[in-house]
């Protein structure tokens, strides 16, 4: 084995010193052609095989540019004539009228409500006074007649005996009595100057009645004189009515 070793050492020292080696291995036999791979001579596979056979990519294909719709553009024209104006005063008088035509008729409404309110105030104060007129007219009648009967009554009661005035100034002032009742009820619904007139009247034939309660007990000359009477004039005259006599 050591002499197989050193057969093989001298036979590459020898080698070496010959020169025969090509200068361009640098002193080492060629080497034999295609003995290493070349990176352009590497086959390479025609066809790409996906390393999972079964995930498939779908591929999109984008539109061309110009197959894309274009939006229209609507044709307009421009023309060069000036719009005519028109002038100020024709302006004025175009709003004027225009403002005539609504205006109008609304004041022709509120003047048609305001007439139709007037005239039913009117109508409502026609009625009122006629109202007034009959229940005063009414109530003068009735107050004309009572002292009519008053003064017959007491002018009946002053010319009877003693035994029998009694009697009869009782009468008269149970009857005075009742009236005053009767002008104060009538009082109560009436209004205004009508309404003072009716108390007034009320009044009086209140007095009245005292007087003629006072008249059963005394002398016809004590009834004559009594103070009663001139409260009963005070009385009739706020009444104020005509034809009533000025006295009871």
């Amino acid at each position: 084995m050591g002499r197989l070793q050193g057969s093989l050492l001298l036979a590459g020292v020898v080698l070496a010193l010959s020169g025969c080696g090509s200068a361009t291995n640098n002193g080492l036999p060629p080497l034999a052609e295609n003995a290493y791979p070349v990176p352009s001579a590497t086959p390479t596979p025609s066809t790409y095989k996906a390393p999972f056979a079964g995930v498939q990519v779908p591929v999109q294909t984008q539109p061309a540019a110009s197959a894309l719709s274009k939006p229209s553009v609507p044709n307009v024209t421009y023309s060069s004539t000036a719009l005519p104006l028109a002038p100020l005063a024709s302006s004025k008088s175009a709003i004027t009228a225009a403002t005539e035509s609504v205006t109008q008729p609304v004041n022709q409404a509120v003047e048609s409500a305001k007439n139709s309110a007037d005239q039913a105030v009117s109508q409502a104060q026609n009625t009122v006074q006629q109202k007034l007129d009959t229940a005063t007219s009414a109530f003068s009648g009735k107050w004309q007649d009572d002292m009519r009967k008053a003064r017959q009554d007491s002018a009946k009661c002053a010319a009877l005996s003693s035994s029998a005035q009694s009697s009869c100034w009782q009468n008269v002032s149970d009857w005075a009595k009742t009236r005053a009742a009767q002008y104060q009820n009538m009082s109560s619904t009436a209004t205004g100057a009508e309404a003072q007139q009716m108390q007034s009247a009320s009044k009086f034939f209140g007095v009245t009645s005292e007087w003629a309660s006072a008249c059963s007990s005394l002398s016809a000359q004590s009834c004559a004189e009594s103070p009663l009477i001139s409260k009963m004039q005070q009385w009739k005259a706020s009444v104020g009515i005509s034809g009533s006599s000025p006295n009871a």
